[in-house]
This record gives structure tokens, sequence and C-alpha cells, in this order.
């Protein structure tokens, strides 16, 4: 009998294939992944650094500011709390350095297991290097609660109008003629 052409699938062997495992780097890249997507889709321009000398891994642009934003995540606990490092190196150092205001303007911190985002401006936790988040436990008051989700202060309104296009929910509640100001425009 003859054999038809086509694809030939292989059979399965009896020793399972390894699993692929992620490292440090790698989980990086696929946070800055999110990120990206994340903030595009809600119709920010998203620019990508060439090389990884800077501080920052994106440019946001939301039409009246350019946000220079470091992605960080975390996917451990201690405590109570799941730990993301605010912290970078030294070329040929060991020394753990917080990140500055001159460095960046927003640190956009991902807590894995939760799949939950922290929009946080550099001034609300430098110098620190160890942010501590409860996104798993409702109505907890930790210091940095009002930044989750906080993905209206990339467009706070103080700078000007927004670029066409952009949504985020809740808005900004800046408002020049009743003089509010939304919660970033504070660690601005």
């Amino acid at each position: 009998m003859k054999q038809k052409p086509g694809i030939r699938v292989p059979t399965p062997t009896a020793t399972p294939k390894k699993l692929f495992v992620r490292n440090t780097k790698r989980c990086g890249e696929l946070i800055e992944i999110a990120f990206l997507h994340k903030a595009a889709d809600m119709g920010f321009a998203v620019t990508k650094p060439y090389g990884d000398s800077e501080a920052y891994d994106f440019i946001v642009d939301a039409g009246n500011r350019l946000w220079r934003v470091q992605v960080k995540s975390g996917s451990s606990m201690v405590g109570q709390a799941y730990n993301v490092v605010a912290h970078h190196h030294r070329i040929g150092k060991k020394t753990k350095i917080s990140y500055t205001p001159e460095q960046i303007d927003i640190l956009a911190a991902y807590v894995v297991p939760l799949k939950v985002w922290y929009i946080i401006p550099v001034r609300a936790f430098t110098p620190h290097i160890a942010l501590f988040l409860f996104p798993h436990l409702p109505g907890h008051n930790g210091k940095y609660e009002q930044f989750r989700e906080a993905w209206h202060l990339l467009a706070c309104l103080r700078g000007g109008e927004l670029k066409e296009g952009i949504v985020t929910v809740p808005g900004c509640a800046y408002c020049p003629a009743s003089g509010k100001v939304c919660p970033g425009c504070v660690w601005k």
C-alpha cells in the first residue's frame, strides 16, 4: 500500500521533553512586553530606547508630556506583602542604588501572580530600594495602594491636552478651574 504525501506527525516519545525554564532576564522581557501592550492599548505612544544603558525601559508619550518609565515585577512574598525591587546597580558594582527623579519619572511595578500593575511616581518611593505591595488584601492601606492600576497618572492634564485616543479609567482629576489635583501631581 502506498503512503499518501503529507506532513508526518512524530509519534510521542516515552520521556517527556524538559520544560522551558525562564530566567530573570527573560521574565523581565516578558513583563516589558506586557507593559508595552497595556499602555499602547490605552492609546499611549510607547517607545523603547536602543540598548540597556538608560535607567528607564520605555518613553511613554501622552501628547502633553514624555514619561521615562522603568518596568519592574515581583512574584515572591515577604511576610504578607509582594516584594518588588526598585533599584539598579552601577556597572561592575554590587551596590544597590535607588532610582532618582533625574533618571526616571514612573516605576511601573507588576505583581505577576495577580496580574496587577502599580504606576508609581519616582518621588513616591525614592530613596527606598524595595516596595512592599498588598494587592491580595482588599482594603489594605499600604503605602503604594493609591497607585494600584493608576494609569491615569500617565494621562495627567497638568501639562496640557492629551494625545487623541488616550483612555484611562479613572481619568486624571486635575482641573485648573476647580483647583483639584490628581494624586500623581502631589508626587511630581
